[in-house]
């Protein structure tokens, strides 16, 4: 079978024989003996977050006669470890879980086995991702036009932070400097989304912390809307404001649309906006009313006897409408 892997094959060989030579199983000449292999590192980084690397690189290495050095072993703290192949001077570990781990590196060659000195600081402490992190809602809606948007406070975030990276666990993110106080999203599709936050500084981008679900619901139901007869609907000071109520089974009603006209005594009347004019009533301005707590209200000129013609229909908050409607009144007074 061809050697792949050449360099890597040749590195398990010297651990093999490094094995063996630290268990006496291969005796060397007392004359042969050398001094054994010197190496000096240091760490990158002695703190980060869960999820980060650290990098150890090699800044000498000494007392290596021959090259005759089979093994460089990094011991990570963590319960793994790693080697610093041939021909490289790093070697590279991410950190899953928090807490304080103690690095080492241990060389040995055909002098014998030593431990290498890392300068600086041997220990590397792992944090959590903190923060206070805060979800507007649990539940949001998609319709044929919108989805509600929903946001996402940030506060407390570590000052050795940079940014903060928000997953929504709809193909997107949102990366955000450490100050950002809020984040609004509005989710690509429906279904339940996990939300999570990593911190991103130097060291890279941390684990990713959970802070919460939000729970994408279809909403294709049209709202209902209705007009308040007023209690004497026959006079005309009555119809200065139109009233009405407006409900939605899902995302919630959110706009009311008229349009008013009148005939008196066999002609037409619409409204402009500001007053009645003599005219066709598909001239009528369309007005608008938002929708407060299930209420809307809309005021018009005040109409004269006849019969007053209000055309109504309603919008919910993701784009569903309702069907037109129309309500004729008959004012005598």
């Amino acid at each position: 079978m061809p050697l792949t892997q050449p360099r890597r094959l040749s590195t398990v060989l010297a651990a093999g024989l490094g094995a063996v030579l630290s268990a006496g199983l291969l005796a060397q000449p007392a004359q042969a003996a050398g001094t054994p292999a010197q190496g000096t590192y240091q760490l990158n980084y002695s703190s980060v977050y869960a999820g980060q690397t650290v990098t150890l690189r090699q800044l000498s290495l000494t007392d290596n006669e021959d090259d005759r050095l089979l093994l460089r072993k990094v011991t990570w703290g963590d319960g793994s470890t790693g080697l610093i192949y041939d021909g490289e001077v790093t070697a590279q570990h991410e950190y899953a879980d928090a807490g304080s781990y103690p690095v080492s590196v241990e060389l040995m060659d055909l002098d014998g086995t030593t431990a290498g000195t890392i300068t600086g600081t041997s220990t590397v402490t792992v944090a959590k991702v903190t923060g206070s992190y805060r979800l507007s809602a649990g539940t949001t809606w998609r319709g044929p036009s919108a989805t509600l948007p929903v946001s996402l406070s940030l506060a407390g975030v570590p000052a050795d932070a940079t940014q903060v990276r928000i997953g929504w666990d709809d193909g997107q993110e949102s990366t955000v400097a450490r100050t950002t106080r809020s984040v609004s999203h509005r989710f690509a599709y429906s279904g339940a989304h996990r939300v999570t936050v990593s911190l991103v500084n130097g060291a890279g981008v941390s684990a990713p912390l959970s802070v919460g679900t939000v729970n994408v619901k279809l909403d294709y139901t049209s709202p209902t809307v209705k007009i308040t007869t007023p209690a004497k609907s026959n006079r005309a000071a009555s119809w200065k404001t139109i009233r009405g109520t407006a409900a939605d089974k899902g995302a919630g009603a959110s706009q009311v649309a008229i349009v008013v006209g009148q005939v008196r005594g066999g002609k037409t009347y619409y409204f402009n906006g500001k007053k009645w004019v003599r005219g066709s009533i598909n001239k009528s301005k369309v007005r608008y009313a938002t929708v407060k707590n299930g209420k809307w209200s809309v005021k018009i000129a005040t109409p004269k006897k006849g019969y007053l013609i209000i055309g109504y229909a309603a919008v919910d908050k993701v784009g569903n409408s309702s069907v037109g409607k129309s309500k004729q009144v008959k004012l005598t007074r």
